[in-house]
């Protein structure tokens, strides 16, 4: 919303008549303050990070259906669905560098364990 705002003042088309307002303007006509940074920030502030998501947000990944991104399939989300999305994300992610930690820690053993074998011949 901000960004259509800004690029409409940018071209010229925001009408003179209007005062220009600020993003923090925009955001408060639609939410709370508390609203806004007790939903809108935890839910947004890394979401770029999940190319997925804000592509299926966005409407541009066309090809994901709900299934394929939430791993369910509702007629309407809310901020505790995208919570609880991003909740099972972290999970993974930290199963997923767990693993890459024990597979790097295997790996010393097993040089560590050579090492000794080739030093007592």
């Amino acid at each position: 919303m901000a960004q259509l705002y800004d690029q409409i003042v940018l071209e010229g088309r925001w009408p003179e008549c209007y005062q220009k307002v600020t993003v923090t303007e925009v955001r408060q006509i639609f939410v709370s303050k508390s609203v806004w940074h007790a939903q809108h920030i935890p839910c947004f502030k890394n979401i770029a990070n999940h190319k997925e998501m804000v592509e299926w947000l966005e409407g541009n990944g066309l090809d994901n259906n709900d299934e394929d991104v939430w791993g369910f399939q509702k007629t309407a989300y809310h901020f505790a669905d995208l919570k609880e999305w991003l909740e099972g994300q972290k999970k993974v992610k930290q199963k997923v560098m767990k693993k890459k930690t024990e597979e790097k820690v295997t790996k010393k053993k097993k040089t560590t364990q050579v090492k000794v074998v080739k030093a007592k011949k």
